[in-house]
């Protein structure tokens, strides 16, 4: 499938263009950045929480907890690792080759052209410079493919990396407070709760 033109009829030596794109690649690349630092936090965090937790498992008084808390924070560990793995995937033809005629072909990001010889790179390159309308496409496209991996891919992982770590720190919270003295106060109020509401339905 050969690329489409979206910008052709954008009027050329635009200020307006040139700041719009510049402001939200900028954007990305911020989001970017703070993705990469959101998820560096949550290693460190959660390889700390996680190495504490399991050096105190001999404790009988918080071993449950501490090995439900640990749980958790290896999952987080594993997605805040899945969150800042590069995705360097690009088009590829029947032959296995990259496709530089794919409408998701960007010149302008190394994932993509790395995989052409250094001539066929210039000569893309220079292809995208002839025209304003090619450097926006470019530019949209280069816009496009950041924000795909920031949405589906960064920020995704990071959320449930963030959530993991919360929910095995509740967890740890409610087991703690489950095995303590009011562990047996709570179970049987929660017993006696569910034979009314079997008691209801079944009347």
């Amino acid at each position: 499938v050969d690329k489409i033109n979206h910008f052709s009829k954008v009027p050329e030596d635009r200020t307006a263009v040139d700041n719009i794109l510049r402001v939200n690649h900028g954007n990305q690349m911020r989001l970017n950045l703070m993705a990469d630092a959101k998820a560096n936090i949550m290693i460190t965090v959660a390889s700390v929480v996680f190495s504490v937790a399991i050096a105190n498992l001999d404790n009988e008084l918080v071993k449950w907890p501490l090995l439900t808390f640990a749980f958790g924070c290896f999952f987080a560990l594993l997605f805040a690792i899945f969150a800042i793995i590069p995705k360097t995937d690009y088009p590829k033809d029947i032959t296995g080759d990259i496709d530089r005629k794919s409408p998701i072909f960007n010149p302008l990001f190394f994932g993509h052209f790395a995989h052409l010889p250094i001539d066929e790179y210039k000569e893309d390159y220079a292809e995208t410079l002839m025209t304003d309308d090619s450097v926006y496409d470019a530019m949209a496209g280069d816009i496009y493919g950041q924000g795909k991996i920031l949405a589906l891919r960064k920020y995704k992982f990071l959320k449930w990396s963030y959530m993991s770590f919360l929910l095995g720190m509740i967890s740890a919270v409610i087991v703690f407070v489950l095995q303590g003295p009011f562990g047996d106060v709570v179970l049987d109020g929660a017993s006696n709760i569910l034979d009314v509401i079997i008691g209801e339905l079944n009347f």
